[in-house]
Order: C-alpha cells, then sequence, then structure tokens
C-alpha cells in the first residue's frame, strides 16, 4: 500500500464511529499518561520520560497517521492545558514533533502485522527525525543552550529508553490484537 493510500484510509477512519471512540478514549488516556507519567530525571532536566506514547502506538496501528497525528498533538495540548491552567506554556515546535512521531508511527505500523523489526523501524524513524534532531533544535532556540551539546546528552538517555519503548510498544500491540481477536 503506498503512503498517500495509506493517509487517505486512515482519513477515513475519522468518519467512522467505532475507531472515533476509540481514538477519543485513547486521547483521553494520552492526556491522564501526559499529565501524571511523565518525569524528569534529577540528572537529565532536559529529557521528558514517560508513558504517553503507548496510546499514541494503538492508535497508528488500529487506525493509522492521520489518527494517530490528531490524537498526538491535541493530545499534548490539553495536557498542558489541564495541568496548569495559568501558565499556558505550549510549545508549537514540540507539538509539531509529536503530531509528525504520530505520522511516522502510522505509516510504519498501519494495517500490518506486530513484528518486532517493523517496531524498531518505526521507534528509530522516530528517534533520529524527531525526538533527537527537531525537538532538540526546539529546546536550543528555548534555553540557549548550544545545539550538539543538547543532543549528544539527550541521545545518552533517549536511545537506551528507545529500547524500553519497543518493549512495551511489542507487547501492548500484542495485547491489542488479543483484544480484538476476542471481539
Amino acid at each position: 500500500m503506498s503512503i498517500i493510500q495509506i493517509f487517505k484510509k486512515s482519513s477515513q477512519n475519522l468518519s467512522k464511529i467505532v475507531p472515533l471512540c476509540v481514538c477519543s478514549m485513547m486521547l483521553a488516556l494520552r492526556i491522564v499518561l501526559g499529565m501524571f507519567s511523565n518525569f524528569t530525571l534529577s540528572f537529565a532536566p532536559f529529557v521528558k520520560i514517560g508513558f504517553s506514547f503507548l496510546p499514541i502506538v494503538i492508535v497508528a496501528y488500529l487506525y493509522g497517521p492521520v489518527c494517530a497525528a490528531i490524537v498526538s498533538g491535541v493530545g499534548d495540548i490539553l495536557s498542558i492545558v489541564l495541568n496548569n491552567p495559568t501558565a499556558f506554556s505550549i510549545m508549537p515546535g514540540i507539538t509539531l514533533c509529536y503530531v509528525f512521531e504520530g505520522i511516522i508511527l502510522g505509516v510504519v505500523l498501519y494495517e500490518q502485522k506486530n513484528s518486532v523489526k517493523r517496531i524498531i523501524v518505526a521507534f528509530i524513524l522516530v528517534l533520529t527525525l524527531c525526538r533527537l534532531p527537531l525537538n532538540t533544535l526546539v529546546l536550543h532556540f528555548m534555553m540557549g543552550i548550544p545545539y550538539l551539546e543538547l543532543l549528544i546528552y539527550r541521545a545518552m538517555i533517549l536511545v537506551p529508553f528507545a529500547v524500553i519503548e519497543i518493549m512495551m510498544s511489542y507487547f501492548t500491540i500484542k495485547a491489542v490484537d488479543r483484544t480484538l481477536i476476542k471481539l
């Protein structure tokens, strides 16, 4: 299936009741995880680690890049607004990176068999195209820290954590597959 077909089929899910309901539930879960499961390590103040990627992986696997991008971007905005409504601190660059992550995960995982290789490819693309270069660039402009220094620093934390994300994504998709078979 070509990328255009993937986007077309994914966007058609937005007009169906069941995908909208599932995406809404995953959006709610993304918001809750974005508010309460993210943490910063004391030795890595410029790296946020959390588990809000799991609902995005589920939506990307089930409904494709369009739905995953919407859930990812809207989830980021709402988790920030609901977590601290007085300090409206949305960073459009970071939100855009989350949207790109949803698109990448959706293109790689949508309507494909669950395999570790495919998930590894998806997270390598997310890491090398979004989290490391783009998020680091936004943080560089925000904080004035030299880009290369910040990039190396973030890579030392995010690359090992990507292994955990890959394992969690694989088992989450496996659980989704088992659940769908029972339905």
